[in-house]
């Protein structure tokens, strides 16, 4: 729907309007109340047949918007449904159907052989345009932080509309049409029933749901071989949540954190803004490079089970490397379980947490990629005095996660879903992986690529030497998604011949032509 830039201009007590200067609604005092009120609403209601919400759901939302911002007042009297109907080009059922529900609301009121009127009296404070001039305004930015602005971070970005092109090579993104919406509907229901209420709508200080920490440690962790109780568990918003609460328990003064170089761009951006010194550590064919450079180290981040962003695993000789540094240099380690949910290989390595490693390993997890990023659903796992100053440590910012959708998802892993989806799409996985695979074996011998069975994205170096955004752009034009990848490296020149590509939401009878799609963009240039 469009803005209501209008709405505030005019003001409907009674039946009439009051008016300013630059009204785009006209006064029509020869017309009778009700055509005047139907006239003068049509032009400050906005109805657009192209919006998701539909037509009555639009007029109820636009009469409960100029209720609630005074345009129309208590006791004003609104048109007939045949008037409002007939001036807005919207059937007699649509309006009617908009009048009940906000009858019901009791938001207006029904009035026999008179008609409808608004019921709702609400105190407004008028707000007052500030006078004082931009110019004498302090600079606050230049006091934000001695380090990096936070807006001045590079991430990897994708087009806000990628699921409307033919091949969005998106990484870890899911197509719409795939999230298990009956179930989590029958779950959201369950979830907002009486009983439950309280749970939900009360303070709750900084409890998380018990019920939603137990299935965790009984159906999440179990699948990754990770033995853990609720006192071990505490619920973020996402993963990155978890590693910014553990950055921010970490800093302190001449603290030092080592993450991989190429690495997730989101967490060294976390630690840019958290340590006094972040070192780059090389990653090979076994993961992270252990050597001396990690001694004085304070923390290590790593995404050991598919590494971001070249999605090849840490091997186990690797990992008992970098626990045995961990224990002679006295360094934490956040282990970042990067596509662990969604990892369709059976036989993929255990995680470093797995067995507790001496309790140095700070675990995190989500559900993003099995499930739906939009759902902002992680947890962190630790030792239990960890976990109680990360617990006191995100109080202090949101209290908890939203418990209704924490108790939501404790139903879906309770009924099965959330196994029965994932095992879905695993299977889909599979399939589009081995389509996938053979064809960019086929058709990229100018690039070194890096993939591995179980994940869902591929990691491409240009060894021409062309430019990623170049690619990324001429592929766009074509209808093709992917995601240069310069921005996961320290030096990002070293990373402007690379991108990510992956195949989580896109058919796999559309991935051999997009591919092929994306190699003529390639040759084109």
């Amino acid at each position: 729907m469009q803005d209501h830039n209008n709405h505030a201009s005019c003001v409907l007590s009674n039946g009439q309007f009051t008016m300013s200067k630059n009204l785009s609604c006209k006064n029509q005092p020869e017309a009778s109340d009700a055509q005047r009120s139907a006239s003068n609403l049509v032009n400050v209601m906005n109805i657009d047949r192209d919006d998701a919400l539909g037509i009555r759901d639009q007029i109820r939302a636009e009469l409960a918007y100029l209720i609630s911002s005074g345009v129309l007042q208590n006791g004003a009297k609104l048109p007939s449904c045949r008037a409002l109907a007939r001036d807005l080009k919207v059937s007699v059922n649509s309006v009617l159907g908009a009048y009940s529900r906000l009858v019901d609301e009791g938001t207006i009121i029904s009035k026999p052989k008179s008609g409808y009127y608004v019921s709702l009296n609400l105190n407004r404070t008028q707000a007052k345009a500030d006078q004082e001039i931009n110019a004498n305004f302090p600079n606050i930015v230049e006091r934000i932080t001695r380090r990096r602005l936070p807006s001045k971070a590079g991430c990897i970005t994708r087009p806000a509309d990628w699921p409307d092109y033919q091949f969005p090579f998106v990484c870890n993104q899911a197509a719409s049409n795939r999230f298990p919406l009956a179930e989590w509907r029958e779950c959201s229901r369950l979830a907002l029933n009486m009983r439950d209420l309280s749970n939900w709508t009360g303070d709750n200080q900084y409890r998380d749901s018990d019920t939603f920490v137990e299935q965790i440690c009984s159906r999440l962790l179990p699948h990754r071989g990770i033995v853990a109780k609720p006192e071990n568990v505490l619920i973020t918003m996402g993963a990155q949540q978890a590693i910014y609460i553990v950055a921010a328990l970490l800093r302190g003064f001449g603290r030092v954190v080592a993450i991989e170089d190429p690495g997730y761009a989101d967490a060294r951006n976390i630690f840019e803004q958290t340590f006094d010194e972040v070192r780059f550590i090389p990653v090979d064919s076994e993961g992270l490079v252990v050597d001396e450079r990690l001694a004085g180290c304070d923390l290590v981040y790593v995404t050991p089970n598919r590494q971001m962003p070249t999605v090849l695993s840490m091997s186990q000789n690797r990992k008992r490397q970098l626990l045995d540094m961990a224990k002679k240099e006295d360094f934490l380690i956040i282990e970042d379980d990067y596509e662990g949910d969604m990892d369709f290989d059976e036989n993929s390595l255990l995680p470093l947490y797995s067995g507790h490693s001496q309790g140095r390993v700070i675990y995190t997890g989500s559900l993003s990629k099995s499930l739906a990023p939009g759902l902002r659903l992680g947890y962190l796992v630790a030792q239990e005095s960890l976990v109680q100053e990360a617990r006191a440590l995100r109080g202090m910012m949101i209290r908890h996660p939203p418990h209704v959708i924490q108790h939501t998802a404790s139903l879906f892993l309770r009924f099965g879903h959330h196994e029965t989806h994932r095992a879905k799409m695993h299977q889909i996985f599979n399939e589009r992986w081995h389509v996938a695979s053979q064809v960019i074996q086929e058709l990229f011998p100018d690039f070194e690529l890096q993939y591995e069975y179980g994940s869902t994205n591929f990691f491409f170096r240009s060894t021409q030497g062309h430019s990623a955004y170049q690619i990324a752009e001429a592929a766009r034009q074509r209808g093709v998604i992917i995601e240069p990848s310069s921005v996961c490296f320290s030096d990002e020149k070293k990373g402007e011949i690379t991108f990510r590509l992956g195949i989580s939401a896109v058919p796999a009878g559309n991935i051999e032509q997009g591919l092929r799609t994306l190699r003529s963009a390639i040759d084109a240039l």
